[in-house]
């Protein structure tokens, strides 16, 4: 699909493991702490600094938000 990341093995395996604690009600979003609704989308979100680590299940909305946000930050550290 075009747009789409292609996730290894590893990843799909651990965002289906995810995906049942979401769809239990039991998921809490590791960037702003609220709780995902399971009938919500989610992200399985990636470490900002190691993309080889994860956080945890996110909110789409506030896994998604982030990519901009540290974008605007590079380019305002470099136009000093």
């Amino acid at each position: 699909m075009p747009g789409q990341y292609r996730y290894d093995y590893r990843h799909r395996k651990l965002r289906a493991a995810v995906a049942l604690v979401v769809a239990r009600g039991d998921a809490y979003c590791a960037r702003c702490g609220g709780w995902i609704h399971p009938s919500e989308g989610f992200d399985l979100d990636h470490n900002d600094e190691d993309r080889t680590k994860y956080l945890g299940p996110s909110h789409v909305r506030c896994n998604r938000a982030t990519s901009g946000r540290r974008k605007q930050e590079q380019i305002r550290r470099w136009a000093l």
